[in-house]
């Protein structure tokens, strides 16, 4: 019985002493790539592999120049990036394709000659305010469908 009461010491003495190596250093680990899918023309999307993560600190807010440059290279990407940065709080309930489809919605609906209540009640079922519908109708114009500024003054 003393023979395994020495032996069972003697290994917990070798296994304590494991990982305590002074030059041991921990193992870097990888943040893995994620994906965004964005719309494109003709109903086709594009999947695009974003950087990998390297910090945990949260994104400084856009300027003004930067939001002003989206808006001026237009698109389904500017107004996504105009919506996140001037409504926060309708951008974080939705996804990226979600906010891009509800500008080609939009505009179809502008380019359509739908009067402004049905373009309103069409944004609105999206889960917005009126307010807040309205405000994105006019982002939509001036980033998306901007041969549609002569309506801007009905939203």
């Amino acid at each position: 019985m003393a023979k395994r009461w020495l032996i069972a010491t003697a290994l917990l003495l070798v296994l304590s002493g494991c990982g305590e190596d002074e030059k041991a250093e921990p193992a870097t680990v990888p943040v893995p790539a994620t994906t965004t899918t964005e719309p494109v023309a003709a109903g086709r999307t594009a999947t695009a592999q974003a950087a990998p993560a390297t910090s945990t600190a949260p994104a400084a807010p856009r300027t003004t120049a930067a939001r002003k440059a989206s808006e001026k290279s237009g698109g389904v990407s500017g107004f996504v990036a105009v919506v996140q940065d001037e409504l926060p709080e309708v951008a974080v309930d939705h996804r990226d394709e979600e906010l891009a489809g509800l500008a080609q919605q939009a505009c179809s609906a502008l380019v359509a000659g739908k009067d402004a209540g049905a373009v309103v009640a069409g944004t609105e079922r999206f889960g917005t305010g009126e307010a807040d519908a309205h405000r994105l109708i006019k982002l939509a114009i001036t980033t998306v469908c901007p041969d549609q500024d002569r309506r801007l003054g009905e939203f």
